[in-house]
């Protein structure tokens, strides 16, 4: 599947195997966070239990029900996805520097190894 991205006037194409779509895990963590949350309507319930499906299958781990997080750069990845399941609307995608209580994702992603 190939996807155009068009932002602020700037076209992206992203060619992937959506069925088989990984994303790559650097040797070293930047210590930064990729937040992916979204508010899609209960008229789709369809692609709102899909879209969680597979931001779970990519890895990452649902600190909320419509938020989920990950460690690594993925934005490629996430837009590639919206774009597939047409959710753009609903979709937002952020990079953290900073968190609080982030003990328990360190642990859950076994981030202690990749800090330097």
């Amino acid at each position: 599947i190939a996807v155009i991205i068009s932002e602020f006037g700037q076209e992206k194409v992203l060619k992937f195997d959506f069925d088989n779509l990984k994303i790559k895990v650097p040797i070293i963590w930047d210590k930064k966070w990729r937040l992916v949350f979204f508010d899609i309507p209960e008229k789709k319930r369809l692609l709102r239990d899909s879209f969680r499906t597979k931001l779970q299958d990519l890895g990452f781990k649902e600190l909320q029900r419509s938020i989920f997080i990950y460690p690594y750069p993925c934005e490629d990845e996430i837009n590639f996805s919206v774009e597939v399941f047409g959710a753009r609307h609903y979709v937002r995608y952020a990079e953290v520097s900073k968190m609080t209580n982030e003990a328990d994702m360190l642990l859950h992603f076994n981030l202690s190894k990749k800090l330097t």
